[in-house]
Formats: C-alpha cells, structure tokens, sequence
C-alpha cells in the first residue's frame, strides 16, 4: 500500500531509525461491511529525505542516505517483491 508504505517511512529516515510503524493489517469482518477510504499525502518530487541533523552524531550514524521523493518514488515502484522495504536501497553502508 503506497501511502502507509510513505509514511512509515518517512518516519524511520527523519528519525534514523528511532520510529518505525507495524505492518499495515486489515481484518475483516464477515457479519459487517467495511469500507476504506485512502488518502495519499506525497511531497515535491525535489523534496529531500533524510536523517534529521539533530539525531545523527558519533554515537548515532546516519542510517539512510540523503534521497529525494522522486528517488523513493521510482523505487518504490521498481522492487516488485524484491525487498519487503522500498527504504532498504537507501540504507548506508555504516550499518553493520
């Protein structure tokens, strides 16, 4: 699901990694209908993600690369079932 999946991860790069979100799950009701509504919420393409400043020092590496929207975008797109998180192509390599 595209808007969850920005989302969250949104929140893990500006947090290094601080906030991660579960697993989008729907549960379903066989007595009662549901109904869902989405809502997608995207910057600029231009606009740049990454680690807020004030988390990253020595002790706290930068766990993801600077990247822009249009970057996340395409990828997102592109993975197929390759990987469970568009996010894991902008990793760094200081996570080890």
């Amino acid at each position: 699901m595209f808007g969850l999946d920005h989302i969250e991860a949104s929140s893990r790069v500006v947090s290094n990694d601080r906030y991660k979100s579960v697993l989008h799950r729907a549960v379903v009701n066989c007595d009662k209908e549901r109904i869902s509504i989405p809502t997608f919420y995207c910057p600029s393409y231009d606009a740049v993600m990454e680690p807020a400043p004030l988390l990253v020092d020595d002790h706290h590496p930068p766990l993801y690369r600077s990247f822009t929207y249009a970057e996340f975008y395409e990828k997102f797109w592109d993975r197929g079932l390759n990987t469970r998180s568009s996010l894991d192509l902008f990793k760094t390599t200081s996570l080890a």
